[in-house]
């Protein structure tokens, strides 16, 4: 399916997530930015993690003030947007239901409010949260994610929040942590959090489909509560790959995902009293 409409200029902000220049000048060569959520790393116009088909169009009156518009086009499936030096702007998507909103403006503020009118407001982020932030991946053992949280001790540096990644897991599953190489984890989380400081713990959405029957319960109770994405016209559950190796994906449409999810955050929570989780993958990767 195909729409076009005319621009009032050739000045566009928005149309995420790309990497390209923050303002867009379509005057001079057509431009095709594709809408299809991936795990890529930033290449230019290149499409990326997240898919954001909004844009703000900027324009001159007569009287030589400017006010703008914005378009959001709402639609689930991959797209074509190509800007062209006319000025104007064409959709293009292979199919779905579409929705095409149009924000009047007249000012940016007016716009982005008309906007959020439509997706919703962003929740209101905790005051920690806005402090400095430390993270990476390879600590590899409890004794280095301790010694770095110790030398910024050391070096009276004011951070709010320590981050872990993926190796702090056990083998890559979801809701663990290695007990062997982070053992004094735990211990340590509460630490900070005595001094005032957090911790965010990481989680991706594929869950492991082959640890021993009993011994996973993200997966067993997922199977039972039948929450995974299922192959076409079957039952069976769709296998991926991940980072735990064969995986399969939670549907947060089922009805019984959000039951499943809050167990599981919770149990792991009485082992690890996180603060905040990193949910990463969200577009969703399959290494298959």
């Amino acid at each position: 399916m195909k729409l076009s409409t005319r621009l009032s200029s050739p000045l566009v902000y928005g149309l995420g997530e790309h990497r390209q220049p923050l303002l867009i000048n379509v005057s001079a060569e057509w431009k095709r930015l594709t809408f299809y959520s991936r795990d890529f790393p930033p290449v230019e116009n290149i499409n990326l993690y997240g898919v954001h088909p909004f844009h703000i169009n900027l324009e001159r009156t007569p009287d030589n003030q400017t006010h703008v518009h914005g378009q959001f086009f709402l639609n689930s499936n991959a797209m074509d947007i190509d800007l062209q030096p006319l000025p104007a702007i064409t959709y293009t998507t292979i199919g779905g239901i579409i929705d095409l909103y149009i924000f009047t403006g007249p000012t940016v503020e007016n716009v982005i409010e008309q906007y959020w009118a439509v997706i919703g407001k962003p929740a209101m982020p905790p005051f920690w949260s806005l402090g400095f932030h430390l993270s990476r991946f390879g600590y590899q053992t409890f004794e280095n994610l301790w010694e770095t949280i110790k030398r910024m001790h050391d070096a009276e540096f004011p951070y709010d929040v320590q981050w872990t990644d993926i190796d702090v897991m056990s083998s890559s599953l979801d809701f663990t942590y290695d007990r062997e190489r982070f053992q004094g984890l735990p211990g340590l989380v509460r630490g900070l959090q005595s001094e005032g400081k957090h911790y965010v713990n990481r989680l991706d959405p594929s869950i492991s489909s082959t640890q021993p029957s009993g011994s996973y319960p993200p997966y067993d109770d997922g199977i039972n509560r039948e929450i995974f994405v299922t192959k076409y016209n079957s039952t069976d559950p769709l296998v991926g790959e991940g980072w735990a190796g064969r995986t399969v994906f939670a549907d947060f449409t089922h009805p019984n995902a959000v039951e499943w999810w809050t167990r599981m955050a919770t149990a792991f929570y009485e082992s690890i009293p996180f603060d905040g989780l990193w949910i990463v993958w969200m577009f969703v990767t399959n290494y298959h």
